[in-house]
């Protein structure tokens, strides 16, 4: 168990790395889907590519406006 006072932005996948680059990929992810209109994952190095393409650990998947997978 671990002691200490709690920092609740070790829970966020983002902590550790700088704010303005996490935004500037998110919107490139954004815009990226959008284009594409297919689903985008933002990898942990902060890369940008279509989620079946994905070769890294996935942050997180930015799905554009209106999208829905093929049941």
């Amino acid at each position: 168990m671990v002691s200490g006072p709690f920092d609740r932005r070790a829970s966020k996948w983002w902590f550790g790395l700088e704010a303005d680059d996490v935004k500037i990929a998110i919107q490139a992810a954004h815009q990226t889907a959008d284009r594409l209109n297919k689903p985008i994952a933002l990898q942990i190095d902060l890369s940008v590519v279509p989620e079946e393409q994905a070769t890294m650990e996935i942050l997180e998947v930015i799905t554009p406006v209106g999208y829905h997978r093929d049941a």
